[in-house]
């Protein structure tokens, strides 16, 4: 299992493109998103392992016995000790094909380990007004220097470690992504925010904090993010879900999302 350089990261766009309703496949082509690949040979890749934040991806050859063998060491000796070490409770396994299903007991031993349903669904045109579908009593802003700057805003805290999920700092997510918010007096009720902006696209991280849920204010944030996304460059919003999260996919829905696919993933827990 050899690194490869990012100078070099043309040369899996086959291994990533096979699953492109992932984003992230892109962003890491274009260099955008923070990762670490690893291949079978940097010449001609014919297998990968992606490392990207606390999220990993399978690609590519199921049968590499030397490579797959490598990548288990590394979950053994240095993912697992390090995820633990951060007081992480989970992390996410992404792959290509289901022959990957078969392996995963081998590469990542002695955790439990959820396969887990998920759903994939796209907007490339707004549907409906945002105005008319956002509850009174709420202000609607734009995530930016001077909202993070707001002294003493409740869940502001919050906010910030989902700008951070995706990208390395607050910082960094200003300057290359978007997002919208509803505030009632002092306090965020919900946000919604861009994630992997690469080629006209990108994907959406939204939450409504719980005391403010079932008040209709996901579906109007959304509907503010895709005004604000197709109005400055976006074609294409990507919503990824878990399949029993039936309360996200209605947002979607309701928000003009059509579904694309259904996919698997693995959720590997590590409290014991």
């Amino acid at each position: 299992m050899i690194e490869l350089r990012p100078d070099n990261y043309e040369r899996i766009r086959p291994l990533l493109l096979g699953m492109d309703f992932h984003l992230v496949g892109r962003s890491i082509l274009a260099l955008k998103t923070p990762s670490r690949i690893f291949v079978d040979d940097p010449q001609e890749p014919h297998v990968l392992f992606a490392e990207v934040g606390h999220r990993y991806i399978l690609a590519g050859d199921v049968s590499h016995e030397e490579f797959n063998h490598s990548v288990q060491r590394r979950f053994t000796d240095v993912i697992l000790p390090d995820a633990q070490a951060e007081g992480l409770d989970g992390f996410a396994l992404y792959y290509d094909s289901s022959a990957w299903e078969e392996k995963i007991d081998f590469l990542i031993q002695g955790k439990e380990i959820i396969h887990a349903d998920r759903e994939y669904y796209a907007c490339k045109k707004l549907k409906h007004a945002p105005q008319d579908h956002f509850p009174d009593g709420f202000q609607l802003k734009l995530v930016n220097a001077d909202l993070i700057a707001v002294p003493h805003l409740k869940h502001l805290d919050t906010l910030k470690e989902e700008m951070t999920s995706e990208r390395p700092s607050a910082e960094d997510f200003l300057a290359k992504s978007f997002g919208v918010c509803a505030i009632q007096e002092n306090e965020l009720a919900g946000w919604c925010l861009s994630e992997y902006n690469v080629e006209g696209r990108c994907e959406i991280g939204i939450e409504t904090i719980s005391e403010y849920r079932q008040r209709g204010i996901a579906t109007g944030l959304t509907l503010a993010f895709l005004e604000h996304a197709f109005a400055n460059g976006i074609t294409e919003v990507g919503w990824h879900c878990f399949k029993r999260n039936l309360p996200s996919a209605r947002t979607a829905l309701k928000a003009g999302f059509e579904k694309i696919c259904d996919y698997k993933s693995f959720i590997v827990l590590l409290k014991e």
